[in-house]
């Protein structure tokens, strides 16, 4: 209870956007599998990841253009609510089994997302589990417990499961935005100048790297960089269900070139 007061009083798990702070963190869990702290590109704070799984789902979310703000580990509160859903359902409730009269413990979702279509804006609440984990009756009361506390939101509740596909997908938007999150930062007319050398069809990273060289005047290193925040931009689509790291090749859709056709339009 007093680290719930404490927690509370810090303002863990209050907020939005920049100001939001999860109520779990990296250092508060010792977490299995992967646990990150990732640096947001549409919001300016630190994201706090305990799994791979959940870093999967963080990197898709965050790519996605209808996702305007994600608060992940977010509280179920308040405490009495979860604990009457945990009655009603006639489970029980999680508690903290390291305190010693095994207190009910705070409840979370893995991510609260704000998403808007443009006109309208809306919540959505998703938990990520491994596939394994869903065979669990333990793990199947806990969500149950949250889907019902979501539903009394109003709030519709997802499922999210890392497989395969969404994996490389998710690594592959890892890759290209890496740069974009340690600031890195072109300008447009280099970048326009850029996109006049990228087509839409396969292409070998290697190989358009020394184009930029040739034709932009920039390093090898700053080449691929380059790429990446065009990527990461969105003013290059490209394929994401094949690797790209891993083959060096990219299989390009669209090649966003509104600005120099408006200009030599005009």
């Amino acid at each position: 209870m007093a680290d719930y007061q404490r927690a509370l009083k810090k303002k863990f798990g209050l907020g939005e956007g920049c100001e939001y702070m999860p109520w779990l963190r990296v250092q508060d869990v010792s977490s299995r599998g992967s646990s990150a702290k990732i640096d947001g590109i549409k919001l300016n704070r630190t994201h706090h990841t305990l799994s791979e799984h959940e870093s999967c789902f963080f990197y898709l979310a965050e790519f996605s253009d209808s996702v305007v703000d994600i608060r992940e580990q977010f509280p179920l509160l308040p405490l009495d609510l979860s604990i009457k859903i945990a009655q009603t359902l006639g489970v029980d409730h999680p508690i903290n089994a390291q305190s010693k009269d095994k207190e009910i413990s705070v409840m979370t979702t893995d991510f609260l997302l704000t998403r808007t279509d443009g006109s309208n804006t809306w919540y959505e609440a998703v938990s990520v589990k491994p596939a394994v984990e869903l065979k669990d009756k333990r793990t199947a009361e806990k969500l149950d417990i949250e889907r019902v506390w979501w539903q009394l939101q109003g709030v519709p509740f997802h499922l999210f499961v890392m497989t395969e596909q969404n994996k490389i997908q998710s690594r592959n938007i890892q890759w290209f935005t890496s740069s974009c999150r340690h600031g890195a930062r072109f300008s447009e007319q280099l970048m326009e100048r850029a996109k006049a050398l990228i087509h839409s069809e396969t292409v070998l990273i290697e190989e358009l790297c020394n184009t930029f060289v040739r034709e932009l005047g920039v390093e090898h290193d700053e080449a691929l960089v380059l790429f990446k925040v065009l990527l990461a931009t969105k003013q290059i689509a490209v394929n994401l269900d094949k690797p790209i790291a891993d083959t060096g090749i990219v299989d390009v859709l669209q090649v966003s070139r509104q600005k120099l056709e408006h200009r030599h339009a005009s």
